[in-house]
């Protein structure tokens, strides 16, 4: 399935629908750009997916039993890049939808027929749990650790950099129940309540001016067998499969919001550096080519491996290149009365952290080297 053929197909029924709905989902799509503290933005961006749900939109490309209204990621895809192209952009809580909903529903079907009609609908938020203080992109040596009690488990540790951890509902969490020298076999996935006992969420303050990321602590945590997504001690194949779904559908996802920016520049702006912003453009088109094939594998149920670190260091690239040619001819670094102006400044300064979110652009590298291009060994 073609994704522009399908875009252009879907692009009638949005032009009627907006007529209809656009001033009252401006109004929230305004709120959800608005940089704010965490707990704020989420809500906003809750109410914004379940208006967008709601209107038929969101609920495309999800199995009926799921909430959905039935079709694939293909047609998910399809509604995303017509949002995005159209400038409104797929709320942020969408992201994490994305990496988590195809993984619970491959690995752990009674949780997702249980709680994925309340994160598909934005009825609720969730997050991440995997990176740690000291295991970022080594996360394999994380140390958040779950021992059996009983019919339960008891979770202890600290999770860092989750991304819209601060307010979100509920969490996956990615924690050891093997020893530490097991390594990436000793891992497991669970699915904990923000507001079990011993659970604490922080907020992280950026410069950016808002609190992107979060910390979360776990104290005595206790979680049922019920709560396991996929088998004990194999929760490594579980990140892996919701990484895949993370580097394809939100690359896609950024590609089209980027290409948005990018005409809103030409057509405010007169270009006097052209040469940077057909860089800029290419980069984008790069990304939209890569995110899209890595959709269609998955969809297919094919494995991308090891080369989805592409399709993250395409992202990356794409981030930083359109920000770099919005501030040459739109600076930031002081207000100019413009009123789009604080979100143009969290955006350029978002965009420094693409080559460290979600694994390291050194790491990718690493990865590409060594398992794409299989020069593991190879000496200058």
């Amino acid at each position: 399935m073609n994704s522009t053929a399908s875009t252009v197909g879907l692009a009638g029924e949005w032009d009627e629908w907006l007529a209809a709905n656009g001033e009252r989902i401006a109004d929230l799509r305004r709120a959800a750009l608005t940089p704010q503290p965490s707990g704020e933005d989420i809500e906003s961006q809750k109410a914004y997916q379940a208006a967008l749900f709601d209107s038929g939109w969101l609920s495309r490309g999800w199995a009926v039993e799921y909430g959905g209204s039935g079709g694939d990621a293909v047609l998910r895809a399809a509604v995303y890049d017509l949002l995005g192209q159209n400038g409104f952009p797929v709320p942020t809580t969408v992201n994490v939808v994305e990496v988590l909903a195809p993984a619970l529903m491959k690995y752990a079907p009674h949780l997702a027929a249980r709680y994925l009609p309340g994160l598909i609908s934005g009825r609720e938020a969730w997050c991440q749990g995997f990176s740690e203080p000291n295991a970022g992109s080594d996360l394999a040596s994380l140390r958040t650790k779950a021992v059996r009690d009983g019919g339960e488990w008891v979770i202890n540790g600290q999770k860092t950099w989750s991304t819209r951890a601060f307010g979100s509902d509920r969490c996956v969490v990615l924690v050891r129940t093997g020893s530490q020298e097991s390594r990436h076999r000793g891992l497991s996935m669970m699915l904990v309540d923000s507001d079990a006992p011993g659970v604490s969420l922080r907020p992280i303050d950026e410069m950016s001016g808002t609190q992107h990321f979060g910390e979360i602590f776990f104290e005595d945590v206790r979680v049922g067998d019920d709560r396991v997504i996929g088998e004990i001690d194999q929760g490594w194949a579980v990140a892996q499969h919701a990484l895949q779904w993370e580097r394809g559908m939100f690359g896609w996802i950024r590609q089209a919001m980027l290409f948005t920016v990018l005409r809103k520049l030409a057509a405010e702006t007169v270009i006097d550096r052209q040469a940077q912003f057909g860089a800029a453009y290419q980069d984008v088109a790069a990304l939209r080519a890569r995110s899209f094939a890595t959709i269609e594998a998955l969809v297919a149920g094919a494995s991308s491996g090891p080369q989805v670190s592409i399709d993250k260091l395409l992202l990356s690239q794409a981030e930083r290149s359109v920000q770099d040619v919005v501030v040459a001819h739109l600076p930031v670094a002081v207000d100019d009365g413009r009123e789009d102006w604080a979100e143009r400044l969290h955006d350029f300064v978002h965009s420094r952290t693409a080559t460290i979110y979600g694994g390291s652009a050194e790491i990718q590298r690493t990865i590409v080297a060594d398992q794409v291009l299989e020069l593991r060994g190879v000496r200058s």
